[in-house]
């Protein structure tokens, strides 16, 4: 179930212009991206897997993605904001599917890599959103 763009912050670049930057490995952007977008996927997520908790690890899960696949992906993207909230749902998809019980459990172990990698990506600036609660709209 999609976010309302309501929850996106706004920015002058557009979120196309962010992802064609990210497939260049530019961590900046990366960065605007994440702030532009955390709190949308962060709602989405939660409203799919149910726990605030839950929510922030898959959250990290779709922003390392993202920077992961950007590269790969960034080129053939009409539409960035789409691409993020089809992985956000995905990502929530598999979640759910895990905690009740329909596929194998990963844990907390691979929540933590999932950190690190996002923070890694932010260019060693930690996310914003560590805390189960909804990040606060930045600009």
């Amino acid at each position: 179930m999609p976010v309302s763009a309501i929850y996106v912050v706004p920015g002058p670049e557009s979120v196309n212009d962010l992802v064609k930057r990210i497939a260049d490995r530019d961590r900046a952007a990366f960065g605007r991206l994440y702030r532009r977008l955390v709190r949308a996927v962060f709602i989405q997520v939660c409203e799919r897997v149910g726990s605030p908790s839950l929510a922030v690890a898959v959250t990290r899960a779709v922003f390392v993605e993202v920077w992961q696949l950007a590269p790969r992906s960034a080129a053939g993207q009409d539409d960035g904001l789409a691409w993020v909230i089809a992985i956000a749902e995905r990502r929530a998809a598999d979640r759910f599917r895990e905690i009740h019980g329909r596929t194998s459990t990963l844990g907390a172990e691979y929540d933590e890599f999932l950190g690190r990698e996002l923070t890694a990506a932010l260019g060693g600036e930690p996310p914003a959103m560590l805390g189960t609660s909804v990040p606060p709209v930045t600009e």
